[in-house]
Formats: C-alpha cells, structure tokens, sequence
C-alpha cells in the first residue's frame, strides 16, 4: 500500500475529513438559513448589475432569502451525516450490527459505511464544485467559479478528498 493511500485510509485523516466536512457543511447550513442577506452580499454581484431594478438590492430579497434557506437547511443532513460517522470513529467498539448488508460485498460493514457516507458527501461538494466551476463562472452574476473564492475551494477539495478516501477503500476491495 502506498504512504498516499495509507494516509487516506488512516483513522485519523478520516476524523479530520469528516470534521471538516461536517464544519464547511455547517456553515453553510449557517450562512444561507440565518445570514441570507449578508450571504447575498458576500456571492452575489447584484450591485454591479446593469439592471437598475436588480442593482438596487444588492442583498436580495424575501423570495432569495426563502431559497437560501431552503438550500441551507438542506446542508443539516450532511451535518449530521458526517458527525455521526466521526461519532462512530471516537467510539472503541463496532457500531454496526451484525446483520448489516455489506455494500461492496466485502464483509467489512464499518468501512463500508464509510464508501456510503463519502460517496454522499462526496457527491454534494462535487456537484457545487461543478456548478461553480463549469456554470456559474460564465455568469456575471456570483463570484464563485472565477477564482479562488472559499465556496469553489472547499466545495472542490473536499470533493477530490471524499472520492479519493472512497476510490482507496473500493481499490483495496473493503
């Protein structure tokens, strides 16, 4: 096995990718339900816009606000999907139960709850990523795809990091 995929495979890294899952999706789980405005503010360039009517509410309004949060509260899942992982993790014994159905037929329950919880969390971050990356930088309308901006930058990272922990574990045959 190499150092890179035993660092992915490692119990630490695993804690770590999960936390810092379970914080980015956190805050946008913060950002976007309670700060929609200042959210607004922050990733949109509805100031610049040439459209008077649009450039003269730079923060949005209710209807923005009410899709924001729907957007954020649907972050609270992934929340919670990678706190209970990382619970799982800080626990001395096996959580899962005997009976479980091993998703890569592998027998080795826990590891394939890991497969399942990245692939998902994976998943999320890489389609904003994309989103990001191969929509909305060719829009004059977010900051987000057009350089090095948080929401892009962490949405790719920690989808290259879920699918590679995920790709290491499958290629080991767990």
């Amino acid at each position: 096995m190499s150092s890179l995929t035993s660092i992915l495979l490692s119990r630490g890294f695993l804690k770590v990718l999960y936390t810092g899952n379970m914080l980015w999706h956190t805050s946008a789980f913060v950002h976007f339900t309670f700060l929609p405005a200042q959210t607004m503010l922050r990733i949109a360039r509805r100031a610049y816009s040439k459209d008077p009517h649009i450039a003269s509410t730079p923060a949005g309004d209710a209807w923005h606000h009410d899709i924001l949060a729907y957007l954020g509260n649907i972050n609270l899942g992934f929340v919670a999907l990678a706190a209970l992982r990382l619970f799982s993790l800080y626990q001395s014994t096996n959580l899962a139960s005997p009976d479980q159905i091993s998703v890569t037929g592998s027998g080795d329950k826990v590891n394939d709850l890991d497969i399942l919880a990245l692939t998902v969390l994976g998943i999320a971050n890489a389609s904003q990523a994309y989103e990001n990356l191969c929509v909305l930088r060719y829009t004059d309308r977010w900051i987000v795809g057009k350089g090095f901006d948080r929401i892009t930058v962490l949405d790719t990272v920690f989808s290259v990091l879920d699918f590679a922990v995920v790709g290491a574990k499958v290629a080991r045959g767990v």
